[in-house]
């Protein structure tokens, strides 16, 4: 490929990557990233040498002038954009960069055009990275240093051309005459991809040699955090519904002994609330104090589960990733002890609820000690507990409802004796009596209670914790209802929980005189669950998740902490160096170590099907990509038959010794074959006939009888077309 073309194609290579950042990171407008699509398309055609595509796209329809007024209009455009349409800077001055990048690639003519398109690129490239933070940024800026490479090293190559002013395959070549003389050799291309390796390897050093700072104009972007609902003070009946439909991440948990719960399924409180008025769940004990933080970095919950003095459970550690949610609730197993992360200060309420001072807008990781509430012996009789005036006043408050309600609890609870039996009742008829439907529209009846529980008796989560939470409270046992999530997809390649948007849920805290809190889910599992033995693409869904995760510890998360951390590791000794390093690249390949490592498990489970799948996909993409490189199929269709390096060659000089000629009065004719031209060269410039009539008769015998080339005949001709320019004019 001739080193015109070459930076042509390097520069729209480097233009695409930097709008395929752009596109992912900010969200472009459908029309505007279709346009913006359509001409880098068009562009890369035109660069191709196919004929056909030259004479459609080769001269656009607009005048220079048009391009300036559509430079202009954009502009008005982005000034419009921003106080009207998008309301903010950054996005309105991405969409006018997109327009500029439309523009400058139908009038690439001279250098300085291709030093605009590179800076319209640069700033494309840095606005994506600095919106993003998603493993995918990383191929797409490999890709774009390659073809940052690239372009600077073919630009240097192409500077002879500057004399011209324009940059076009027939601007004359005035290199020296040798085989590989314009065009990208072998050499040259591993030359280049080795720089650009070590490029890529220095920036990698870079990048661990200067730590993130959470500061600067694009640090939040313009995205809002995850929307939420039923974590603020208030939570109307069926609020939780629509949410439930949403299957984005947002978090991720990982247990401190890397081991999947015994029932698959890990309850995350969020929010509790103690009054109800018949349609809207509200927390009347919402006032927040501010957690005390020990000597070890932890702020410690004391004092919040329970009037009564709660003993000690199982204890859950837990580590969790949370995404940016609009919802400055931190989400944990019940019920939190410590909470230890980077955060300024932590406050809870009296129900046990923790919360940022504000949402966060990025990713958070903390670490969280739970302890579960055991149900005591004691509350396993007959005797009733008593409570003070204060408690009963949150947790046995009921609105004006139904005599029915009341009719329904004790006839559920009539045979049982203790507090526990009737809590148990009341569970079980709710699961075995009632189906779970997301297509319950009751939020909008007057009673949606006595709806659910007589009419309807389909519902989701709010409906059954809410008819739960009455029914006790009908019979004198004080409970509230709670919201948070129930994690029960187990990503088995990183060992965490991974909890979607569709795992909201609402579930039920009834007290016991000794026990306190205890969770209970009157709840029927969805007959819409996915079944345990998940297909290939979902396997491989859960692989890429976890090396996502750890692009983030490894990558998004690093800071000035980490980087004295690997200091200190470097300076205590090589050893310890090593192992940390070791580990760290045992975490960061522990996906592909887990599928790898685990086929003897799964095997013996039955479930080694969505491996072997995974696996078989990779490879037939792998094969795929290596047929493609070899065969290369898409040149049969091009018109014409691709020349090989010595029709090259030769082509060029026999271009060159017809352009001389023309030069000195002897022109040649499109009509006029290679021996016409001879001839009529020789009875024009007698001197000059030897040397033409031999670079003819190599070019005809490799251009249409194509038969190679020696590195002596190649030569032979060079020799032939100096001593062709050093003869004087006919």
């Amino acid at each position: 490929m001739p080193f015109d073309q070459a930076l042509r194609f390097a520069s729209i290579w480097l233009a695409a990557t930097s709008f395929i950042g752009l596109t992912l990171g900010a969200g472009l407008p459908g029309w505007l990233a279709a346009l913006t699509g359509a001409a880098l398309i068009v562009a890369f055609l035109r660069n191709g040498g196919s004929k056909s595509v030259e004479q459609f796209a080769m001269a656009p329809p607009i005048s220079t002038a048009g391009w300036n007024l559509l430079v202009i209009a954009g502009f008005l455009g982005f000034w419009i954009d921003m106080l009207w349409v998008s309301d903010e800077l950054l996005p309105a001055g991405i969409h006018f960069l997109m327009v500029l990048m439309i523009v400058k690639l139908f009038n690439l003519k001279i250098r300085r055009d291709y030093l605009h398109l590179y800076a319209i690129s640069l700033v494309a490239i840095l606005t994506s990275g600095s919106l993003t933070t998603d493993l995918w940024y990383l191929p797409i800026f490999s890709l774009y240093l390659f073809a940052g490479v690239w372009t600077l090293l073919l630009f240097q190559l192409t500077k002879h051309t500057e004399e011209t002013g324009t940059l076009t395959p027939s601007a004359p070549m005035r290199a020296p005459l040798h085989q590989s003389a314009g065009h990208v050799t072998p050499q040259l291309f591993w030359l280049a991809n080795g720089l650009a390796l070590l490029t890529f390897s220095l920036t990698l050093a870079i990048f661990f040699a200067i730590p993130r700072v959470s500061a600067g104009f694009y640090q939040k972007g313009f995205g809002e955090n995850i929307r939420t609902s039923g974590f603020s003070e208030t939570v109307n009946l069926g609020e939780i519904g629509p949410i439930k439909r949403d299957p984005s991440v947002v978090m991720r948990v990982e247990l401190s002994d890397g081991a999947r719960r015994e029932a698959g399924r890990l309850y995350l409180r969020g929010v509790a609330f103690d009054q109800y008025d018949g349609k809207t769940w509200t927390n009347r004990m919402n006032y927040r104090r501010t957690v005390s933080e020990d000597g070890t970095g932890s702020f410690v919950l004391r004092g919040s589960r329970s009037p009564a003095q709660t003993p000690l459970g199982e204890t859950i550690r837990q580590n969790i990733i949370l995404e940016p949610l609009d919802t400055p609730v931190l989400f944990a197993a019940p019920f939190i002890e410590t909470v230890s992360g980077k955060f300024p200060s932590v406050q809870s309420d009296p129900t046990g609820a923790v919360y940022l001072p504000f949402p966060s807008s990025s990713r958070i990781e903390y670490s969280v000690l739970s302890r579960s509430t055991p149900v005591l012996p004691a509350d396993l009789s007959p005797e009733p507990g008593r409570y003070p005036e204060s408690f009963t006043r949150h947790f046995l408050q009921t609105p004006v409802q139904s005599e029915r309600i009341t009719v329904l609890a004790k006839d559920i609870t009539q045979t049982q004796r203790t507090a526990y039996e009737k809590a148990n009742a009341i569970q079980s008829f709710l699961i075995h009596n009632f189906r779970y439907s997301l297509d319950a529209p009751l939020a909008e009846l007057d009673h949606p209670l006595e709806e659910f529980l007589f009419s309807r008796k389909t519902g989701y989560c709010e409906h059954y914790a809410t008819a739960m939470v009455m029914l006790l409270r009908t019979v004198g046992i004080p409970a509230r209802l709670v919201t948070g999530f129930l994690a029960t997809e187990w990503n088995e390649y990183g060992n965490y929980y991974v909890v979607r948007q569709q795992d909201a849920h609402a579930w039920v805290e009834v007290h016991l005189p000794y026990s306190g809190w205890i969770t209970m889910d009157p709840t029927p599992p969805s007959i819409e669950n996915a079944p345990d033995v998940y297909p290939a693409w979902h396997a491989l869904g859960r692989i890429m998740d976890t090396v996502r995760l750890q692009w983030s510890r490894f990558f998004v998360q690093y800071s000035a902490a980490d980087q004295l951390a690997v200091v200190r590791e470097l300076k205590a000794g090589s050893t310890s160096a090593r192992n940390k390093a070791f580990d760290s690249m045992s975490a960061l390949f522990s996906p592909v170590l887990a599928m790898f490592g685990g086929i003897t498990k799964y095997a013996a489970t039955g479930t080694i099907r969505p491996l072997v799948e995974v696996l078989a996909i990779l490879l037939i993409g792998i094969a795929l990509l290596l047929w493609l490189g070899i065969k290369r199929p898409w040149v049969k269709g091009m018109v014409g038959k691709r020349m090989t390096r010595n029709e090259e060659v030769i082509a060029q000089l026999y271009g060159r010794m017809v352009q001389h000629l023309a030069g000195e009065g002897i022109p040649k004719r499109t009509t006029t074959g290679p021996l016409e031209f001879v001839h009529l060269a020789q009875a024009k410039w007698n001197d000059a006939n030897s040397a033409v009539a031999s670079i003819t008769e190599l070019y005809c015998r490799t251009r249409f009888g194509h038969i190679p080339l020696t590195q002596e005949e190649l030569s032979l001709a060079e020799d032939h077309l100096r001593h062709l320019m050093a003869l004087d004019k006919p």
